[in-house]
């Protein structure tokens, strides 16, 4: 009966956002350019400011059989409905100087989970809150040093190191953070120190952890048809309650890597991301690593469709008793994005995924995309982690093998006008040896419909 409810929700949002989308176009064709980019008020003079105004409204719908957002979950279903709305308010002053404001709603109907199943943040619901709150001046003085200071989204490349997260209804990573910049035709560069944000429902406002502390460097040298970043961060919690293999400590981490993106040829791209990680884990000494390799070929004729195969891996543990940790903790990536998989339950920790991907554009404003995801734990004696770091399954012998499984995923999206976008897909998780051993062996299937508006 809720799945049957949840579905009712969702078609009813459906036809309310078609009507909206409906109106936007009108509106778009009376207000001829203005209106074709912008349905809330844009560029409305307030004394010696500017002000902006947009909007984003969110619905899906979603049927997890044997899963649910925090991990595999053999016997167990559900359906329920997602709504998020974003209101944003820009107040400038000249190019270079900015107060923004973004409050989120973000609700759950028809869902088995409640609030007591998260501890922590909880990723599917948090009634209207301030996500972003921040003072911005750039180029200051007509240098290219500014500044970017208060409760702030921060993503970079593609997002699988640094990223928000957004798939998810209420967001992964916010910050609470303090970022100066630099920016240069040749070379962009932000340096900052923050604590994430933590999504709490009975909370308001929002509070960001006192740890981990978190510091940022990251660069950027922009081109034409290519991209080419470096990074450094660390990770301090000195709180004594980092588990390690032989006792409870402190955490330091830290990172160094890079990021590219670069097309030798207008048709062929290549994209690759390698990270170090170090430092002290517990009592432990850290040494992990993660890395990704993508490349990809597009065809234009008959119509567009382009073809990628990637292999992603995160470092696990070698050995439970050497003194060493060994698992990749993935940074502060984007994990709910697809990266791998739709159905989210795997992280980049002790995790090799080979995906092989396929994208069809048949019309201008219709797309398809299949993927494939292959799984193995990088070591047998580590653990399936979730997308929340958190041990699944574990088998410390190793006898049980690295075969995970794989996945299936199936997606389309048709932009319906120029500010609503529906999207619909299907996926499944055929568990391997590995799961099957643990006495796992139930495949996974999920289902949904989604339509984002912009106003």
């Amino acid at each position: 009966m809720t799945t049957i409810r949840s579905l009712v929700w969702v078609y009813a949002g459906f036809l309310f956002a078609a009507m909206l989308g409906a109106c936007t176009d009108t509106v778009a064709g009376v207000l001829g350019d203005m209106g074709r980019s912008a349905v809330l008020p844009r560029d409305v003079p307030f004394g010696s400011f500017r002000v902006d105004f947009s909007a984003n409204m969110r619905l899906r719908f979603e049927s997890d059989d044997q899963f649910d957002v925090r991990g595999y979950r053999p016997g167990f279903s559900d359906g329920f409905l997602l709504s998020r709305v974003m209101l944003n308010c820009s107040l400038r002053r000249g190019a270079d100087r900015t107060l923004y404001l973004q409050l989120r709603d973000a609700r759950v109907f028809d869902s088995k989970l409640q609030r007591g199943n998260f501890q922590r943040s909880n990723p599917i619901e948090d009634p209207l809150d301030i996500r972003q709150a921040y003072g911005e001046w750039q180029g200051i003085g007509g240098s290219g040093i500014g500044f970017r200071v208060g409760r702030q989204q921060i993503s970079y490349g593609d997002q699988r190191v640094f990223g928000p997260g957004l798939w998810g209804n209420t967001g992964r990573y916010i910050w609470d953070a303090a970022m100066l910049k630099y920016v240069s035709p040749q070379l962009w560069v932000d340096g900052w120190i923050g604590h994430v944000v933590e999504n709490r429902p009975t909370l308001w406002p929002n509070q960001s952890q006192t740890a981990p502390t978190v510091t940022v460097i990251y660069a950027s040298l922009p081109r034409k048809e290519s991209r080419w970043d470096f990074f450094l961060a660390s990770k301090f919690n000195r709180a004594k309650n980092t588990v390690g293999e032989s006792g409870t400590g402190s955490l330091s981490a830290y990172y160094v890597g890079t990021q590219f993106k670069a097309s030798p040829c207008r048709l062929f791209e290549l994209t690759g991301t390698l990270v170090h990680e170090w430092g002290d884990h517990g009592t432990d000494k850290l040494r992990a690593w993660g890395a990704n390799a993508g490349s990809w070929l597009t065809i234009t004729k008959p119509c567009i469709v382009k073809i990628g195969v990637q292999y992603t891996h995160g470092s696990g543990d070698a050995d439970p008793s050497d003194g060493l940790h060994g698992t990749f903790d993935g940074v502060f990536g984007g994990a709910d994005i697809n990266f791998y998989g739709d159905l989210n339950l795997f992280y980049w920790a002790n995790l090799q995924d080979y995906e092989v991907d396929l994208q069809v554009a048949p019309l201008p404003k219709l797309k398809g995309y299949l993927e494939f995801h292959g799984y193995e734990l990088d070591h047998a004696g580590d653990a399936w982690y979730t997308t929340s770091l958190k041990s699944l399954y574990l088998d410390r012998s190793g006898s049980t093998g690295r075969d995970l499984g794989c996945e299936i995923n199936i997606r389309i999206s048709f932009k319906a006008t120029s500010q609503m976008e529906w999207t619909g897909g299907y996926g499944i998780f055929m568990p391997g040896s590995y799961a099957r051993h643990q006495g796992a062996t139930s495949d996974c299937h999920w289902l949904f419909l989604q339509t984002n508006l912009n106003l």
